[in-house]
């Protein structure tokens, strides 16, 4: 036996090196675009604070970077470990900040000279919890409901307004934060003093620097390397002119001095700390509150939507509502603020390889780490860095929706862009959006009142029964076939499209250059619904077909319109002017028959077989010898004269009553296809082409028919051609016929 080597071989070291390559390339990558992510968005984090904390809060900033660093972590932690998507990257975003920002300013100016500081800062931490848990029960509620896709309807111009507004925000709160200056008309001088102008100056600079630079380039160092770049130039100015760190904040050059100020970085809120809350604040800002709860769960399903088109991967909408709500109620209950996804950082981490859940989780112990640093780390941060972040991030939410959008949008459109901007900036944040909601309303009703109700419209002339009569007949409705006026509509019918419909109806009486109206058919089958008001303008168009002497016919009407029209008195029973029919067909088929029955002679007339055949037969002395071939036979009402998938061996003169072919479905049901009168001819088509027919034949009424048989055609052809030619001829006439009126109707409905 020889001795086992104790050294692996290389088969071995073959086979195991493989899995530690496969491992290392699949989580790596996860890892360094979360540490990536992490770097950027402390910095971003920590500008958003500012925001919060602003004003007579900025010496909570401390307390207030702690908050955001807590919710980063919470909500990264949780969304990365329950999303259906693994490399995704949740924060609290801009957007949300302005608005928990102004909830934070309206509580301090309320409660200031009233409430001790530590009052005000409880309760507006208090709000921003309960903003927190609010948004996160409403998200899970949406998930649990599973349905999120409700969230759809808000007007996309009202999202665009929303963020342009934000962008605003952003924009003020920067400037306040960088020059302690209100951007109002009465304090706008203040920013061009000698002492203020370098502040804001610098940080516009760094701003501009940064959207401009960031526009041209999108790789994913471009960012930290403009901050840590312009940190290190911030220092080098201050060694270059010999100023100490102490000097420059004494001036104002960084933010508070965060290791004095109270609070510490981070608390969650304690029980003892409750009766120190003003509920009665808390409250007024439900209405904001909301915004944001609504807000949230819109731009998680615009963020979702944009992913999966930049993965190429579905994404499971209720479970990203279920796993947001569940990391903002986390948040919340330790006095965090909400979050949703970052587009931004999830598909930057995309490009970078990060599409494991180790993306989020090490995004988040980024933020733990500058959770430990605390104010160690956040004081040396200049206060022109922090500030033009702030200003890039509105910059670029204003350049979205004011440049780019203006290439991008219809005007209107961009119109209510720019409105709920104004109101945002001149009136309120509330008034902007619910003004946004308004005009978004009045443009819907206006743009859908121009749609085309009527998708199909036609006359009697090019659209005819499935009734087939006597050519003479046919020939006759088609020549007063424009008494008929045909309207096909389709959507849903409110009292915009309505009245429009009744304008069209009185624009076509009033045309000379057509037969007068008698007719008009309103075929709902495509229709969706049918608002209250639209039932007035029904309601005058049989005013107004009580005047002209217009008979209004209502085809295929759903249950609930039906009944709106006749509590509406649009329906009423033995209506003289009104008719209701299953379907178009019949409804055109009565508008027929009322034409026909204006024709004086046509009312009980009976008329032989051989007689109407004389007046389709190119050479009338061939009925007689025709006739010859034919078997008279009679049916009872209710009697088949053929079944579905039958044999056609014969083809049927009908001389009087009436058949129906009718389409045999499942279950015992039937559909009719068509009604053969007087004069016409039944199971025509299966007996030339010789296969087995599509439709059973039922006898309406009582019916005297004669019947051709294949055997007396062939014995017919060879005892007396002539007769035979006189018939084929009559039938490719008819059939010709038949083709010609069948492609005008398709013409009429494709225009």
């Amino acid at each position: 036996m020889q001795p086992q080597s104790s050294v692996d071989s290389p088969q071995s070291q073959s086979e195991q090196q493989p899995s530690k390559i496969t491992w290392f390339s699949q989580w790596f990558p996860g890892f360094s675009a979360g540490l990536m992510s992490g770097v950027i968005s402390v910095l971003k984090a920590i500008s958003l604070a500012a925001l919060v904390f602003s004003g007579g809060l900025s010496n909570q900033i401390s307390l207030g970077v702690g908050i955001v660093l807590m919710s980063n972590v919470l909500i990264r932690l949780v969304v990365s470990l329950t999303s259906s998507y693994p490399g995704v990257i949740s924060n609290p975003q801009p957007e949300q900040i302005a608005i928990l920002a102004l909830i934070a300013t309206s509580i301090e100016s309320r409660m200031a000279g009233t409430a001790t500081t530590e009052e005000i800062v409880v309760t507006v931490v208090g709000a921003i919890a309960l903003t927190s848990m609010l948004t996160g029960a409403f998200s899970l509620v949406l998930g649990w409901l599973k349905v999120g896709e409700l969230i759809r309807f808000i007007p996309y111009p009202v999202v665009g307004g929303f963020l342009a507004g934000t962008g605003w925000l952003l924009l003020k709160g920067a400037f306040h934060m960088l020059a302690d200056v209100s951007l109002t008309w009465t304090q706008l001088p203040d920013l061009f003093t000698l002492d203020v102008l370098p502040h804001w100056l610098s940080g516009l600079g760094f701003a501009i620097a940064l959207l401009l630079i960031s526009r041209r380039f999108t790789q994913f160092w471009v960012m930290p390397a403009l901050c840590l770049g312009a940190i290190a130039l911030f220092y080098g100015i201050l060694t270059a002119t010999q100023t100490s760190i102490a000097t420059a904040s004494a001036n104002g050059w960084f933010l508070a001095d965060l290791g004095s100020s109270s609070g510490g970085m981070w608390q969650p809120i304690t029980l003892t700390a409750l009766p120190q809350m003003n509920g009665g604040v808390i409250l007024d800002q439900l209405g904001s509150m909301a915004v944001v709860v609504v807000l949230t769960s819109l731009s998680l399903l615009l963020s979702a939507s944009a992913l999966e088109l930049a993965t190429d991967q579905d994404i499971d909408l209720n479970r990203e509502l279920k796993s947001l709500g569940i990391a903002n109620l986390v948040s919340g209950l330790s006095g965090g603020m909400p979050g949703t996804h970052s587009l931004s950082s999830s598909v930057l981490a995309y490009k970078m390889g990060g599409r494991n859940r180790l993306t989020g989780i090490s995004a988040a112990a980024i933020f733990i780490v500058a959770l430990v640093l605390g104010p160690f780390f956040v004081a040396y941060l200049p206060k022109p860095i922090i500030g033009g972040l702030l200003l890039f991030l509105g910059l670029s939410l204003l350049l979205e929706w004011l440049f780019d959008a203006w290439f991008t949008l219809p005007r209107a459109d961009y119109g209510v862009v720019v409105l709920i901007l104004v109101f945002i900036g001149v009136v309120g944040f509330l008034e902007g959006v619910g003004v946004g909601l308004i005009a978004t309303i009045i443009l819907f009703v206006l743009n859908y009142s121009q749609t085309r109700i009527a998708k199909h419209v036609l006359s009697g002339s090019s659209y005819t029964s499935h009734v087939s009569r006597p050519q003479h007949q046919e020939t006759l409705i088609r020549e007063k076939g424009d008494q008929v006026y045909i309207l096909e509509l389709q959507g849903f019918i409110f009292f915009g499209t309505a009245n429009r419909l009744l304008n069209q109806i009185r624009q076509r009486l009033t045309d000379p250059d057509l037969e007068p109206l008698h007719f008009v058919i309103l075929d709902f089958r495509l229709v969706s619904g049918l608002d209250s008001s639209a039932v007035l303008s029904f309601v005058k168009l049989k005013q107004l077909g009580r005047k002209q002497g217009l008979r209004l016919v209502f085809t295929h009407l759903h249950r609930r319109t039906e009944k709106m029209l006749r509590q509406g008195g649009c329906l009423e029973e033995d209506d003289p002017i009104c008719q209701v029919f299953a379907d178009l067909d019949r409804g055109m088929e009565w508008c027929e028959a009322q034409i026909l029955e204006s024709v004086t002679w046509r009312r009980g007339r009976f008329m032989p077989l051989t007689l109407q055949l004389q007046r389709v037969f190119s050479d009338p002395d061939q009925v007689a010898p025709f006739t010859k071939y034919l078997e008279r036979s009679q049916l009872a009402a209710g009697d088949w004269l053929f079944r579905q998938h039958t044999k056609a061996d014969s083809l049927y003169f009908v001389e009087s009553g009436q058949v129906s072919t009718l389409l045999e479905l499942d279950r015992k049901q039937t559909v009719r296809v068509q009604t053969l009168g007087a004069g016409t001819i039944v199971g025509e088509i299966a007996f030339y082409t010789r296969t087995e027919h599509e439709t059973s034949a039922i006898a309406d009424q009582s019916t005297i028919l004669y019947r051709l048989s294949a055997e007396n055609l062939q014995q017919m052809q060879q005892d007396d051609p002539q007769a035979a030619a006189a018939f084929q001829e009559f039938m490719i006439s008819l059939l010709a016929n038949r083709l010609a009126q069948s492609q005008k109707e398709i013409k009429n409905l494709l225009l």
